[in-house]
């Protein structure tokens, strides 16, 4: 089955029309908001209601939740670890000392990052929404007949790549 990439204008994605079919396989479904994953960490993203089936669905909730503790757990525990382990290792080299500590927090940046990482893989399904820049909307690996159905339905909507 061939896949495309839907992206939708942050005009449009509004005022969408969809048909009652999942995003992930076309079978039917039933409307879901969602929050798109976002390009900035500072700016909030909107919710957009999609239409996945039940078995999507518990995955696109899955995948809010990895996207609402990456926001508030993983992203700032990362920034406070590289602050810390940069001001320990500057402090290193101007008293010309050795110390384990900013071996130990550059270890745990990594491991911080592992595990978003891991999540972001696992978790996420292609089909969960993202944000680019500009506010437009990138919904992956979309089977074609849907694709086609949403870009029938919503003038703004067309069919794209990751580098459009």
């Amino acid at each position: 089955m061939s896949r495309k990439e839907l992206v939708i204008p942050r005009q449009a994605a509004a005022s969408l029309r969809f048909p009652p079919v999942s995003l992930a396989d076309g079978s039917p479904a039933a409307p879901l908001a969602v929050r798109p994953w976002r390009a900035s960490l500072f700016r909030r993203s909107r919710t957009v209601t999609l239409p996945f089936d039940p078995r999507s669905a518990g995955r696109m909730r899955r995948a809010l939740t990895v996207q609402r503790l990456e926001t508030l757990l993983l992203g700032p525990a990362r920034l406070v670890v590289v602050a810390i382990g940069t001001a320990s290792l500057l402090r290193a080299w101007l008293e010309l000392t050795f110390s384990h500590l900013p071996y130990v927090l550059v270890f745990a940046a990594l491991v911080l990052e592992g595990v978003s990482s891991y999540l972001g893989a696992q978790v996420i399904p292609p089909q969960y929404p993202r944000e680019r820049r500009g506010g437009a909307l990138s919904i992956r690996d979309v089977p074609e007949g849907v694709a086609d159905q949403w870009i029938a339905m919503n003038p703004g909507v067309r069919s794209g790549t990751p580098r459009d």
